[in-house]
Order: structure tokens, then C-alpha cells, then sequence
């Protein structure tokens, strides 16, 4: 059995699907040619769904990061070279995507969310701008890993809102940082270890926002097959409306 898999799923209510994701390295490669003696890498971008040429961001960031590590795997003898080189590719995908939106009128304003998350050995390193997510579950415990850039959180953060309200909140789609819109934009960086049993979680808001948190805490503790994992995830998702793309990569350390 495979330890990771991803999904992603147009949803009920959306027209195209303007999220896009890789899994890049890993013994046992998705795919032939996917680097099975790299790093394993699983990047996930979700494209503005209120802007032009969403899935042109999304499907753009996910290409940049792609074609860099074809040329040259990531180092991940130390976290500092692991982490400037998540910034390296967070930034040149930002700016092929602005590039892209200056030069086509019909692209001008596309931008994208992006994690782009890389284990090695017991190691997680993390690069996030967005709100797309990722969680660890640890003994049944799911811990959320990243802190969304959207107007709400940030009100949570100082204490106007409670989390409660926040998620009711007529803002809460509000995205306060992306990939492509500005000529520069530095990600957050996390660093996590990663013990036997745990299972990490990217997904986009198409999950986050739909599935309440227990639920997918339960999808997730419900089987050891990351594969299956995904589709409970999805089918969950779906079950509360759909309202947006659905996009879900699940890891399970061994």
C-alpha cells in the first residue's frame, strides 16, 4: 500500500476546477519519472475563484515547482537549505505568475494560494500563502500546521472575533496574501517532525471550509489507507454542499 495519495474533485457547484496539486519524489513514485530517489514533495494550489484565470495561477504555480525540481532536487541536509529553497520556488512562481497577468489582459488580477510541503526522513517543512491548509494528526489528535492569510484570522488573531464567529463571518473568504498578485510575496515557513503513525493532511478550502473539523478528523482516523482517506474527505465534502473545488493530499508516516 502506498503511503500518500491526492484528489481533487471539481465539487457540486463550480464550473471548472481551478485548484491543481503535484507529488513529486518518494519511493514508489506516483508516476513514472516522478523522481522516486528525490524528497518526497506534495505541492497544492488553489486558483482565486473571483479573479480571471484561477486555474491558469494554479495550474502555473504547480508547473514552476515541478520544472525547478526536474532540474535539481531539493537539499534536505539541513532545514536552512530546505527553507530557502521553499522561498526560492514560492518566489519564482509568483513571479511567472505575475508576469503572466501583466502581459494577457484576460489573466490580469489571477493569483493563487500554494503549500508546498517536503518530508525527509522524520522531518516536515512546510512553505504556505494562502488559506489552502495542513494538519497533522497525531494519536487521534489533528493539530492544525498553518495559520490561513484571510481577513478573519487576522481578527481572530488580535481577538475581535471568535473562531466561532469567524467561521460565520460575511468576510471569511476574504484571502489577506497569494501567489501572483503582487511582484513580490514571501511565505510563511514551518518545521515539524513527524513520528511513526502520524498522518498530514493538505488540502484546499474546498475541504476546509466545508467539513467541519471533527469530521475531518474522522475521515482521517477512520483508515490507514491514504487513498481511501481522500475519497471519505471528498465524499464529505460533497455531502455538505460542494460549494467549491475539493483538493486533498494524505500522508501516513510509517
Amino acid at each position: 500500500m502506498r503511503k500518500y495519495a491526492g484528489k481533487s474533485d471539481i465539487g457540486r457547484l463550480r464550473m471548472q476546477n481551478e485548484d491543481a496539486f503535484c507529488i513529486i519524489g518518494g519511493a514508489g513514485a506516483a508516476s513514472e519519472g516522478d523522481f522516486p530517489d528525490a524528497p518526497l514533495v506534495f505541492a497544492v494550489a488553489d486558483g482565486m475563484g473571483g479573479h480571471l484565470a484561477g486555474d491558469i495561477a494554479s495550474q502555473t504555480a504547480i508547473a514552476v515547482i515541478r520544472e525547478n525540481l526536474e532540474a535539481a532536487p531539493f537539499d534536505v541536509s539541513d532545514d536552512v537549505k530546505i527553507n530557502a529553497r521553499l522561498v526560492d520556488l514560492v518566489r519564482e512562481a509568483n513571479a511567472v505568475i505575475y508576469k503572466k497577468s501583466l502581459e494577457d489582459p484576460e489573466c490580469y488580477g489571477m493569483g493563487t494560494t500554494l503549500i508546498i510541503a517536503v518530508i525527509s526522513e522524520g522531518a516536515l517543512s512546510i512553505a504556505h500563502i494562502g488559506d489552502s491548509c495542513a494538519y497533522r494528526v497525531r494519536d487521534g489528535v489533528m493539530t492544525k500546521i498553518t495559520t490561513d492569510h484571510t481577513y478573519v484570522e487576522e481578527l481572530v488573531r488580535i481577538g475581535s472575533l471568535t473562531r466561532e464567529e469567524a467561521a460565520r463571518h460575511p468576510k471569511r473568504n476574504l484571502i489577506t496574501k497569494v501567489v501572483g498578485c503582487m511582484s513580490n510575496v514571501a511565505p510563511d515557513l514551518y518545521n515539524a517532525d513527524l513520528l511513526a503513525g502520524d498522518k498530514l493532511l493538505i488540502c484546499t478550502d474546498g475541504l476546509s471550509k466545508m467539513l467541519p473539523d471533527e469530521d475531518i478528523a474522522g475521515a482521517i482516523a477512520s483508515s490507514g489507507d491514504p487513498e481511501s482517506i481522500c475519497d471519505a474527505l471528498i465524499t464529505g465534502s460533497n455531502r455538505m454542499g460542494g460549494l467549491d473545488n475539493i483538493t486533498v493530499i494524505v500522508y501516513v508516516k510509517e
